[in-house]
Formats: C-alpha cells, structure tokens, sequence
C-alpha cells in the first residue's frame, strides 16, 4: 500500500497574480501592442513564453517561476485562469480548471508518490465530488465540503472488499461497514472491523488483505484529518495503523515519518499551503 508522504490533501493552490510584478525587460513583444507572441522577464525570476496583450500574460503561455514550478495553460490579465496544468518542484502536478490564479472547477492533483485526486475544486480546495486513488488501485470515493469530507464514502480495494463510513465536517464517525468481496460484513467501529477480522474463522483466510486494507483506511484517513489540521485525530489514526499494521513493512516507516512531520509541523499555521509566490 502506498501512503501519501509530501505536503497534505489541503490542495490550496496559490494564487500566482503576475500583474503587480514588475519587469526587468521585455523581448519581442512592445507594452503598447495589443496582441504579441513573445517573452517576459520579471524581476523576482520568473519568465514567460507565450501570448501576451500590451505586455500582459493573456492568453496560452508558459510560465516558470524563479522557484523551480512550472505552468503551462491559459491566463487573463496576468493571472492564471482557464485550463492549464502545473508542474511543482516537488514532483506534484495539478493539471484542469482555473479561475482567478487558483484551481477551481474539474481537475486532477498528483502526489510525487503516485497518489491522486481527481473531482471539483473551488477556489483552490477540493469541493464536490471525487475520488482518491493510490498506485496499488485502491481508491477513495467520496463529496468534499471546503476541502472536508461529508456524507458516505467508499473505500474499494484492490481485492475487492470495500470499507464505507460516514464523515461530518472533516471527521469519521465510529461506525464502519466492512464488505468482503463474497458479500461477508463486519461492522462496528475500524477496531472493532479489525477484531472481528482476526479472531473470527470465517475471515481467516483473508485475515491479512483485511489488516492490509484497514491500515490503508487508517492512514487515509489521517492524510485527510492532517489536511484540516485536525493533529491529534490524524496522530490517532496514524499510531492505529502502526499498532495494527504488518510489523515488517515499508508502511510502518513511512506511518514513522508522518508522525514525525506532524509533530514539528502542526503549530506552524501556514504548513498546508504551497509557498506563496
């Protein structure tokens, strides 16, 4: 199972306003033409290549800012906005809708760890519909509210089984349902799915994808807990899947290291957000 490592869910992308940005030069393209196709120079390091409208990004360009991130799509008056796909430095991507410099519309977020999120954004925060899934083809499908999540949502694994709980404002009530692929159902709270599961004969056979798949669910779910910055749930959640989990497993290190960043990360307010430009 694959966890997500780098940054959070929050998924605030910042709003790179480029107007206000004073420039060193300009080539190819004069500040008193209305349409050109040319590049622009700023003076905090960034360039542009592309359309610009009396020396205003407007229109299909690129982008590459002085700290390594990289846009490719359409802008209006400077600002990012319409469809385009961004490239950050630390390997995430987020490639849909724009309006007004952030993310806002249909779109799909990559993690550097082969994670995504793919749904409705709204002004830079997952709002509406969605699913998340790992590189292992497990999957998360669920309605964000404000970046949190509401209502039922559907963990599927890659065997087939599916765990569905119900979360209000960002948090997940006790009682889940464990479905096994044969139609089986353990429910109760995630504790309790996993004592069923292991003491139980009619799950023996399956016992360890069951242990495999709640610990998934458990650091899952701590990601969208560490999103809203809601610690001590996500470090709850974290230590379960650490104290259920397989003990021999590359899980166990990277659970390790989430706790880690959460502790020297989780009175710093502003750790959600990608660095503003």
């Amino acid at each position: 199972m694959s966890l997500v490592t780098k940054n959070t869910w929050a998924l605030l992308i910042c709003l790179f306003t480029l107007s206000n940005f004073a420039y060193t030069q300009t080539t190819s393209c004069s500040d008193k033409v209305a349409f050109c196709e040319g590049q622009k120079y700023f003076s905090n390091g960034d360039v542009y290549d592309g359309e610009l409208k009396y020396g205003t990004p407007d229109g299909k360009g690129l982008m590459k800012f002085h700290g390594g991130d990289e846009y490719l799509g359409d802008f209006k008056d400077g600002i990012i906005d319409g469809k385009g796909a961004i490239l950050l430095v630390s390997g995430d991507s987020y490639h849909g809708d724009w309006k007004d410099g952030e993310a806002d519309g249909e779109g799909t977020y990559k993690k550097n760890g082969g994670s995504s999120f793919k749904g409705s954004f709204d002004k830079g925060k997952r709002h509406g519909r969605g699913i998340v899934t790992w590189k292992t083809g497990d999957t998360l499908k669920g309605t964000w509210n404000n970046d949190k999540l509401e209502g039922t949502t559907v963990f599927e694994f890659a065997n087939g089984d599916r765990l569905e709980s119900t979360w209000s404002n960002g948090s997940m009530k006790v009682k889940s349902s464990y479905i096994k692929e044969d139609g089986k159902k353990i429910q109760g709270s995630m504790n309790t799915i996993y004592m069923v599961a292991t003491m139980e004969n009619d799950f023996a056979e399956t016992k360890e994808e069951i242990i495999l798949n709640l610990q998934m669910a458990w650091m899952s779910s701590a990601m969208e807990f560490r999103a809203n910055q809601n610690y001590d749930l996500a470090i709850d959640f974290l230590m379960a899947a650490q104290k259920y989990g397989p003990i021999d497993s590359d899980q166990q290190t990277a659970i390790a290291l989430e706790l880690k960043m959460i502790d020297s990360q989780k009175n710093n307010s502003g750790w959600a957000q990608l660095p503003k430009k």
